[in-house]
């Protein structure tokens, strides 16, 4: 009757926001093989010169499975994984443009059939999606010790 209990409560997981959901779920393993996936299937439509097909192939299964993901998978688990604090990190933002550069570049190589600018794309995303996993981690100072 209103008395507290002794005992101990668990503590309740920390919840994410929205914007760490965004991010985390690029590291889930279904994203990052359907991303994958889809990326080189498309760059082979896009070879053949199968534009709807590519974009579809593209765009579409990624998007579905990046939706799911955000409202319906618990992410937690990935925030304290080496690629979820990447992805959390301020540092890798610029990462996200070097990694959709890489794959522009790879579906146009692929478009105009040249196994060199496809390459190119496809080494593109492999630094934007390395570059901050093999980066060591920087000792910050104290700016009031440096004064």
């Amino acid at each position: 009757m209103g008395i507290p209990s002794r005992a101990r409560k668990k503590k309740a997981p920390s919840r994410l926001d929205i914007r760490e959901r965004i991010l985390l779920h690029q590291v889930h393993p279904a994203k990052l093989a359907v991303d994958w996936g889809t990326g080189l299937t498309a760059a082979w439509l896009f070879w053949d010169h199968s534009l709807p097909a590519a974009l579809i192939v593209g765009f579409l299964p990624s998007s579905l499975v990046s939706i799911y993901l955000i409202l319906r998978v618990d992410l937690l688990p990935y925030k304290e994984t080496r690629l979820g604090r990447y992805f959390l990190s301020p540092v890798t933002r610029p990462g996200d443009p070097v990694r959709l550069l890489g794959l522009v570049v790879m579906w146009g190589g692929s478009w105009l059939n040249s196994i060199p600018a496809a390459a190119a794309g496809l080494a593109i995303s492999l630094y934007g999606w390395g570059k901050g996993l093999l980066a060591r981690k920087r000792v910050r100072t104290d700016p009031k010790r440096d004064s």
